[in-house]
């Protein structure tokens, strides 16, 4: 018997992170399971981003967090009216290394994540960032591509 009480969805909110949502939702609600939406804050280089960036990185990694929380409250709300009890976590550091220290530490039955990030660059990384937490992962990891077979009903898809 499959018992998910605790469903993790990484999201950097991409299509394919979305796509992953949708497919994490219906799991969630289908095992009465808890949703948490993650979002990590890579951490940039204090040299690199000092020569980007003329603001002190406090401030930087302020404003992408308070971005990363608004979006994930969006998020929040859509898998909250399909009935789904949600959490909302912001960490920082690398996305795999981060995803998978949260599986560990909530002690995630089910890690639900999309293979593709935003932009060309992204893409690789993300890509990679998929690879890795398939890898080291302390529960099954579902990755979901997008345009590729479906078992989610339609009418799943259009509301989420």
């Amino acid at each position: 018997m499959i018992n998910l009480k605790r469903i993790l969805v990484p999201t950097d909110f991409s299509d394919s992170a979305n796509h992953a949502l949708v497919y994490g939702t219906s799991f969630a609600r289908e095992y009465k399971a808890e949703l948490t939406l993650l979002h990590v804050v890579e951490t940039l280089s204090v040299g690199y981003a000092s020569d980007l960036f003329p603001v002190p990185m406090a401030e930087v990694f302020q404003e992408i967090t308070g971005y990363a929380r608004s979006e994930l409250a969006k998020l929040s709300v859509t898998a909250s009216a399909r009935g789904v009890a949600v959490r909302e976590m912001v960490a920082q550091g690398k996305a795999a290394a981060e995803i998978i220290r949260i599986a560990r530490e909530e002690e995630i039955d089910m890690i639900v994540l999309g293979t593709h990030g935003r932009g060309i660059i992204d893409h690789a990384l993300f890509g990679s960032t998929t690879e890795r937490v398939v890898r080291k992962a302390p529960c099954p990891v579902l990755t979901c591509r997008l345009k590729e077979h479906e078992f989610i009903d339609e009418t799943e898809k259009s509301s989420g």
